[in-house]
């Protein structure tokens, strides 16, 4: 650590007087003082609920303390943002490593702050140069162009802390950084925080893991309900003084077994299998016993979880429960049989998160409540509330939402939910993952208590101390099979059971590598990257076979007419999709363009007055969705709908229901009808348009900041980067370009139609802008993909009519290609954990 000269005492970064925060009903934090000194680690520890989060919050600005004073180097601050607190030199890595997967390294950690040149276009080289300079830093092993959704978890934290870096903290928060890390991805990591720290950077670390906690810190500070407990050097410290002050109680109770008397065979196993990953289980469970199950990941079982309770599709074997046969076809089933599963992941499938806890609480069993068809709420809200009690989720209330509670009290809710039940097998899986001490041990409690009421419980845990010290026998799974059963818990120590666990994987692991090499999983990432650029040239080339003068150049340049025409349409949708909008206007603002342009040109003005005309409607159009989504907070799909049909009204009664042909002016039609030596001038403007947006969308700040709050809003907020404003920027820009479209639409076909075409020409343009998304490598929308995409499908329609298929099925032909086009949007997207929606 680092001391002041003149005084030799260490210099204090971050310092804490008597702050208190309190919320409704909460006091958070009560007269917490602390002082954090130059270049050292410094742990945070507490349960969940213990005040850690608030007091982090304020410390990065999030939130603003009630009393008290927060000073940084020596100077009292009160910190207004995230923002705030970086200009002051306080950076946060957060635990779930907010990334944009599309982008490369470079954009994601300079995001916020980018490096630009004239006229706002990125410096890629600056950026390239000093990202690579901040990774070299951490002793990564990619560079700044790798694509983040390429990096693995450990990768992708490295990311978050670089990013961070790059802020030049004199104080770094590190929030639960090994949660999702191996032990030697957790053991580089705490070689870069031991570099950092040596660097002169202090580091607040935020842990549930207090063994690597009293490896790695040199101080550790602990709060309980709110308050300091105390701070003091690790040296000398014990796991059994900390874990002390966190629960305010001796180590000897973190684990709560009790002996209970075993009654006969609950749940009989045998022979089960699902597909590859689980292989001819044999297992038997008495009533008041806990069963450990114990094995690294991939062992097969969380795969065992689910095949008992249907998630997961049986292959063979045979289920009893109490000698009734189970085979259940949906989680649903299962319960109806006695199953009740605790699941890994708590937020996605273990609660609805935007539901009470009262609700949540209720869910599974709703109808206990419920008499002759009639509800009994306040049945239902005593029973919620009991369990709160008996559980001691914090706060104590049945009111808060679920998304709102710490991780530990999460899963004390997704514990309680199943206990007012008729459930007779547990089945907790990963129970206290990302769980405080304090919550742990309730969890442990309540297995317990299971036991003692004659249930079944299945334990399953990669802390194979918590395995060794809460149940009454333990197997070890590994490669989907049982490879080793302790019948004499006193002989499955941690030890025992991480040798067995690991004799075979090594085996799997060069297995696995082998195969990860071989050619299927070569032509597996071809078919990805490659396969939609693959099946166009096959059809192409198919209907050329077919009909011979499809590859004419007269035809093919007939094509690059019809497409480019498509193609303005696609390029404003696909700059709205862009930002995460969503735009059901999009083909009757094009129409309502076209007959504005037509009547100006009717009445007598030029060709100039038509492009400002069309244009500037679709840009007022475009405004108006924005204002709707963003500022009344309407969803992009209903207020696009309205303003779809507000188009269509609005063109009927301008145009009075008639067509509007136009015979002049020559210039006027030039634009979607003529020709610079053989090559249509509407292609020509069809390339600039698309180079021009390509650059404002690939090569500007703008740009990237776009896409950035479309692909991930919360990492581009994260960054200081708000949704609205680039939001606005793409439904405006989009409705530019729908406008001109408008325009060309209107040159191309002499005049403007009466008939609704909107609808037919939204269909095309997102068939053409998802389908165009699967040519990128990131699968990201894109305007040349969309390009592309839309003069395929121009192709196509075009290819199908020679070969003499009746244009009236070209609509349905359209649909299936948006259909497919979505769902390998969707594929590839699942792989780097999104889903493509709109």
């Amino acid at each position: 650590m680092m001391s002041d000269s003149r005084s030799g005492q260490p210099t204090a970064v971050i310092e804490c007087r008597a702050i208190r925060k309190a919320f409704p009903g909460v006091v958070a934090l009560d007269d917490v003082s602390l002082a954090i000194t130059r270049g050292e680690v410094h742990a945070l520890l507490g349960q969940n609920g213990a005040g850690k989060s608030t007091l982090v919050k304020i410390l990065t600005g999030v939130y603003q303390q009630d009393s008290g004073d927060v000073l940084i180097g020596g100077e009292a601050v009160r910190l207004r943002d995230t923002r705030d607190a970086e200009a002051r030199g306080v950076a946060i890595v957060h635990q779930d490593q907010q990334l944009v997967p599309q982008f490369d390294v470079a954009s994601n950690i300079l995001l916020g702050s980018e490096m630009t040149r004239a006229f706002g276009l990125l410096d890629r080289a600056a950026m390239r140069e000093r990202v690579d300079a901040a990774l070299k830093r951490i002793d990564a092993g990619f560079s700044a162009d790798t694509l983040v959704r390429d990096l693995s978890i450990a990768e992708r934290a490295q990311v978050a802390i670089a990013a961070a870096l790059m802020r030049n903290p004199t104080a770094l928060i590190l929030d639960e950084p090994t949660a999702s890390l191996s032990d030697r991805e957790a053991e580089h990591l705490f070689g870069i925080v031991r570099s950092l720290r040596d660097q002169g950077v202090t580091v607040i670390y935020i842990s549930h893991y207090l063994d690597e906690v009293l490896s790695l810190v040199d101080r550790i500070s602990v709060l309980r309900d709110g308050k300091l407990i105390g701070t003091l050097p690790v040296e000398g410290v014990s796991r059994a003084d900390v874990v002390k002050m966190i629960v305010g109680r001796d180590i000897s109770q973190l684990y709560p077994k009790e002996i209970v008397p075993l009654g006969a065979p609950l749940l009989e196993v045998r022979d089960l299998a699902h597909g590859h990953k689980l292989n001819g289980v044999d297992l038997t469970v008495r009533r008041g016993e806990i069963l450990g199950i114990a094995g690294l990941v991939g062992a097969g079982r969380s795969e065992l979880a689910l095949t008992l309770v249907g998630a997961l599709k049986r292959r063979q074997g045979t289920v009893t429960i109490d000698g009734r046969a189970s085979n259940p076809a949906t989680p649903r089933d299962a319960k109806g049989d006695g199953f009740a599963l605790i699941p890994e992941d708590r937020r996605h499938e273990g609660l609805v998160t935007d539901m009470t806890v009262r609700e949540n609480l209720s869910l599974p069993n709703i109808s206990r409540w419920a008499r002759f068809g009639f509800f009994n709420p306040i049945a239902e809200a005593w029973a919620a509330r009991e369990l709160v009690d008996r559980l001691k989720i914090q706060p104590a209330s049945i009111k808060p939402l679920t998304r709102n509670l710490s991780g530990g009290n999460q899963q004390k809710v997704v514990v309680g939910r199943w206990l007012t039940g008729n459930s007779q097998v547990f089945l907790f899986d990963e129970p206290t993952t990302g769980v405080d001490v304090g919550s742990k041990i309730e969890i442990y409690r309540q297995m317990v208590e299971l036991a003692r009421q004659g249930a079944a419980v299945i334990f399953i845990s990669s802390d194979f101390e918590e395995i060794s010290a809460m149940c009454d026998r333990t197997v070890v799974m590994a490669k989907g099979k049982i490879v080793k059963t302790f019948e004499d818990q006193s002989e499955a120590t941690p030890e025992a059971l991480l040798n067995w666990a690991s004799a075979s994987s090594h085996e799997e692991a060069s297995a696995g590598s082998a195969v990860s090499h071989g050619d299927s999983g070569g032509l597996e990432r071809v078919l990805s990257r490659w396969g939609t650029a693959i099946g166009m040239v096959a059809t192409i080339a198919i209907i050329a076979l077919i009909a011979p003068h499809f590859l004419g150049f007269g035809n093919i340049f007939d094509v690059l007419k019809q497409g480019s025409v498509l193609a303005f349409i696609a390029l404003g949708l696909t700059v709205v999709l862009i930002a995460g909008g969503f735009d059901m206007s999009a083909g009757a603002t094009s129409q309502f363009a076209a007959n504005i342009a037509a009547g100006t040109l009717l009445a007598g003005q030029g060709t100039l007055a038509a492009l400002v005309f069309g244009g500037g409607l679709g840009l007022a159009i475009g405004a108006i969705n924005a204002g709707l989504v963003l500022f009344l907070g309407m969803p992009p799909f209903v207020a696009t709908l309205g303003m779809m049909f507000v188009a269509m009204g609005g063109t009927l009664l301008y145009n009075g229901g008639q067509a509007l042909t136009l015979s002049g002016p020559p210039e006027f039609f030039f634009l979607g009808q003529g020709y610079v030596g053989p090559v249509p001038f509407v292609f020509i403007l069809l390339v600039i348009v698309t180079a021009l947006l390509h650059i404002v969308l690939k090569r500007t700040r703008l740009g990237l900041r776009m896409y950035a709050v479309g692909l991930n809003p919360v990492a581009a907020n994260l960054r200081g980067v708000t949704k609205p404003a680039y939001a606005f920027a793409s439904f405006a820009i989009g409705g530019l370009v729908l406008g001109l479209a408008g325009v060309i639409l209107s040159a191309y076909s002499y005049g403007a139609s009466a008939l609704a075409t909107g609808v037919d020409f939204l269909i095309s343009a997102l068939a053409a802008a998802f389908l165009g998304s699967t040519l990128t490598k990131a699968g990201e929308l894109d305007v040349v993909g969309t390009v592309i995409a839309a003069v395929f499908l121009a192709s196509l329609s075009n290819g199908l009519i020679l070969i003499g298929v009746s244009s009236q099925a070209l609509p349905g032909v359209q649909g299936l290609i948006l259909i497919l086009s979505i769902a390998l949007g969707v594929f590839r997207r699942r792989a780097i954990g999104q889903v493509l929606i709109f």
